[in-house]
């Protein structure tokens, strides 16, 4: 009887090349399009060069993204291989159960997700932000990025027209409410600059503080004044620009912390997060459906049907992650369980079709 362990390797051998496969396609084909959608894009300085360099810089992202749908077609086709060879019977009939099976290449998945794990967490996040700062000061044709950003702390409300290329805030106009929405004092500076260090602080530059209490409004200018903000860069600088499924966790978590303490609206960051944290159980609960498919209906199939039936459930799992979103956001559905429900499902028709080939 051939050891366990060399079965194993023969299994993850055979799906990571299949997976390798499906996701050097794919990013081909991804680079192709994205490099389309690109060069409509209007500026006299973004040229058909820089546009491939902003879809490079965003490739990490995009492989991250389509990672669980590249681990179940890898899977899909690997063990499709095996199948019309008949070696999946024969491993069967050598009394290796289907379990052992999955057991055998989750061990290529897991690390096909701890290396995409890796490049999301931080290699994507890094070229996202440097993509669309870069991006954003082309079109506008200037080393400024203006965002039109609003912050919220407390009773200020401040706003950021545009950031700079060594990251300082430009046009920054700071607003304080009192308890009954009546503005009392405001606060207007060129720029903005971030103070490192234990007595970490915003030094603002050039502008006019406006105090106003009853009978009287008291205007004067300023050349430096500090503000403690609780906000730091990771916050106020060009990762405004990034959409949230495209920040990392870390960032995800500070954001909403962040917006959570302010009583805003977090529901989008907070899909983001629970969707990232919870893609390990996405991606496994595929290549077990894959699994499924393989030992039930898809034995015997040829290749083509199988990457056809591939997709349509890629497509479907993707769909129904995309359909509880904004469900999440209507009827009030806490994030986890709105992340959740389309995992549930796979796993569920993963167990439902292994039994039926137990």
């Amino acid at each position: 009887m051939v050891p366990l362990g060399v079965v194993d390797r023969y299994l993850c051998r055979t799906v990571l090349l299949a997976i390798g496969a499906v996701l050097l396609a794919f990013i081909g084909l991804l680079a192709i399009f994205a490099l389309l959608e690109e060069l409509p894009e209007e500026g006299a300085d973004y040229t058909l060069a820089e546009a491939a360099l902003y879809v490079a810089l965003t490739l990490p992202r995009r492989a991250y993204e389509i990672l669980p749908y590249v681990v179940f077609l890898g899977s899909l086709i690997g063990l499709g291989h095996l199948a019309s060879q008949s070696e999946l019977v024969v491993l069967r009939a050598a009394g290796i159960s289907v379990y052992r099976l999955f057991a055998g290449f989750a061990w290529i998945v897991v690390g096909v997700l701890l290396v995409g794990i890796v490049v999301g967490e931080v290699i994507a996040p890094q070229g996202e932000t440097a993509a669309e700062a870069r991006k954003a000061r082309l079109l506008e044709g200037s080393d400024e990025i203006t965002i039109g950003y609003w912050y919220r702390e407390g009773p200020l409300y401040m706003q950021i027209v545009a950031l700079s290329d060594d990251g300082e805030l430009l046009g920054v106009n700071q607003y304080w409410l009192d308890d009954n929405d009546r503005l009392v004092h405001s606060r207007t500076a060129a720029r903005a600059e971030y103070v490192e260090g234990p007595d970490a602080h915003w030094l603002l530059h050039d502008g006019v503080e406006t105090f106003i209490r009853p009978g009287e409004t008291v205007v004067q200018d300023f050349h430096e004044v500090r503000w403690n903000g609780q906000i730091d860069p990771r916050l106020l600088s060009a990762r405004v620009l990034v959409d949230p499924k495209k920040l990392s966790l870390v960032d995800l978590r500070y954001q909403i912390d962040y917006m959570q303490r302010e009583g805003l609206n977090a529901t989008s960051y907070l899909l983001a997060y629970w969707g990232k944290i919870m893609q390990p159980a996405a991606v496994l609960g595929l290549a077990f459906l894959a699994l499924s498919f393989v030992l039930g209906p898809l034995r015997e199939v040829a290749i083509g049907v199988r990457l056809t039936a591939g997709i349509v459930v890629g497509l479907s799992f993707k769909y129904l992650q995309d359909l509880f979103a904004p469900i999440s956001v209507v009827y009030d559905l806490p994030p986890p369980v709105a992340v959740l429900i389309p995992i549930v499902l796979c796993w569920a028709l993963g167990i439902v079709g292994i039994r039926r080939v137990a």
